[in-house]
């Protein structure tokens, strides 16, 4: 493989940018792949599979035991997206040992820890003080020339991951705040771009961009699809009542119409806010119980939803508020009896989530 990818990158050189080279001047890479190359995400997988592989030999405990999957991937000691990772742990101790692990593999790898971006979050902790260590450490020697540093790790009090804001407790708070400060950027920028219209050159063009109809559609770009995406995360409807009203009254002042909120929202087809996530809620459940049940989440929702059924689970817990959407729907008999409508069926099985969500806008309107 190495003879062939040096036979395909003999012709890849690469010209460097400075004062005192010549622009002329080339040099040839020695290591890597071309930019854009279809083998780039093939080798990093490969890569990051040597690191999985080697904390789940050191950790096998941090899995599921409830789970018994045929091909064996309940562990859940790392979950990596793309080069995202998430190291998860029981305690501070085994912690800082998945910690030190990781160091030593990057080590070994010629690579480093990016303490910086780094971020530690200890989930429905009780009493920090008695926490063992107190703090988490990186110890490193980079270059190899230096003694040995220790860097502390930041424990910060909310943390972005995948575009959610997170809290030790998952209140989903900051999500809510996060979404609603959003919506007023998204909102000013909307504003600048009406703005910047009224000084095109043609009259036509002025009134025609300037439409009711087009700044919806950019409202509903920009700032409806990323405040209903996560809408099944948020626990209470307080939370839902403040998205809703963001979302409402960023809309209002866009098109400087102030009637009733909810008579507007109807005027241009958005359905209320609770809908939607009784909707995404549904459809959550059509997925873990039906389309993909080979995965690990399709698993802990099956062994949580036994829990609600016997009336020992949490309030507001997902799968409460995902029985509540199917009777909001009066689709309870799908959450009890999880089933594939007939005119699901009929769609490919690529395309039958797609349909399945098509099959709920009718309940929605009707609700």
């Amino acid at each position: 493989m190495w003879n062939l990818l040096q036979e395909n990158s003999k012709r890849e050189r690469i010209r460097v940018l400075h004062s005192l080279i010549p622009a002329s001047s080339e040099e040839p890479i020695g290591r890597g792949l071309p930019e854009g190359s279809r083998l780039s995400p093939t080798l990093f997988g490969i890569l990051a599979a040597e690191l999985i592989n080697e904390l789940r030999a050191k950790f096998p405990k941090l899995n599921f035991p409830e789970i018994k999957s045929t091909d064996d991937l309940n562990w859940i000691g790392a979950i990596l997206y793309v080069d995202d990772l998430v190291l998860i742990a029981t305690s501070a101790q085994e912690l800082q040992e998945v910690i030190d692990a990781c160091q030593a593999w990057c080590k070994r790898s010629r690579m480093q820890i990016n303490t910086d971006k780094t971020k530690i979050m200890v989930f429905y902790e009780t009493l920090r003080s008695l926490r063992t260590p107190a703090t988490f450490v990186v110890s490193s020697r980079f270059p190899l020339s230096r003694p040995a540093t220790q860097t502390h790790l930041k424990e910060p009090d909310t943390f972005i991951y995948l575009g959610l804001k997170l809290d030790p407790v998952l209140s989903m708070d900051p999500v809510t705040q996060h979404i609603k400060k959003k919506i007023n950027w998204a909102y000013l920028t909307i504003a600048a771009v009406a703005h910047s219209i009224q000084y095109d050159n043609s009259i036509r063009s002025r009134t025609t961009r300037s439409s009711p109809l087009v700044l919806f559609r950019i409202w509903q770009a920009c700032v409806l699809a990323f405040a209903t995406q996560n809408l099944h995360y948020l626990r209470t409807p307080t939370q839902l009542q403040t998205i809703q009203t963001a979302l409402t009254n960023s809309l209002q002042r866009i098109l400087r119409s102030y009637t009733i909120a909810e008579i507007l929202l109807l005027e241009f087809g958005v359905p209320p806010l609770r809908l939607q996530q009784a909707c995404q809620l549904i459809s959550l459940h059509y997925r873990y119980t039906i389309s993909h049940t080979h995965l690990i989440a399709a698993d802990l929702y099956c062994i949580r939803r036994q829990f609600l059924l016997s009336n020992r689970h949490p309030h507001q817990s997902i799968e409460t508020r995902t029985a509540d959407a199917h009777t909001l729907s009066s689709l309870k008999g799908m959450y009890i009896n999880p089933h594939t409508p007939p005119q699901v069926a009929q769609a490919k099985p690529r395309n039958r989530n797609k349909a399945f969500a098509n099959f709920l806008k009718p309940f929605a309107s009707a609700v």
